[in-house]
């Protein structure tokens, strides 16, 4: 049975990298995984076009060999393949910048300084400012993701 996940090819990751040089500066240093979701997620009875998770111990552990410093992964990134795959790097770029900024390094915890922040009313203003061309891009990329499923639900109904 094929996973759910695959890790995303390296141009993505090199996009991730790139956004984060230019909008994120103080998470230069997080480690950070992401990796496609291959099937469609809802929530809310919205597709779920990308989602952040922090790390627990578990899958800092299973993931220690995979980075330089043999400690794991802070946060992995889900981005849903077929929706990314599908729109256009200013959407991608906006995709990946509102995951980026649920996530918060406190440099005075030492023991535990990776966080999960929800919007709060300074990234809310933040994104509508670098998104006034197009403040509802989300909206848009959900209904083009509505599309995508809906194709891909008939393309495999006609392979029968």
């Amino acid at each position: 049975m094929p996973s759910r996940y695959e890790d995303v090819p390296d141009d993505v990751a090199k996009f991730v990298r790139e956004t984060i040089d230019k909008f994120f500066s103080e998470l230069i240093n997080v480690k950070l995984k992401v990796l496609f979701d291959t099937r469609k997620r809802m929530s809310k009875g919205k597709p779920v076009i990308g989602r952040i998770q922090k790390t627990n111990d578990l899958t800092r552990h299973l993931t220690k060999n995979d980075v330089y410093d043999n400690e794991g992964y802070d946060y992995i990134i889900y981005l849903d393949k077929l929706i990314f795959t599908n729109i256009d790097e200013k959407d991608k770029e906006r995709l990946i910048r509102r995951q980026l900024r649920h996530i918060f390094v406190d440099p005075e915890n030492p023991k535990n300084p990776y966080k999960l922040l929800s919007f709060d009313v300074e990234d809310f203003y933040a994104e509508l400012e670098l998104n006034k061309d197009d403040i509802r891009w989300a909206e848009r990329v959900m209904e083009v993701a509505l599309a995508l499923y809906d194709e891909d639900k008939e393309n495999s109904q006609d392979a029968f």
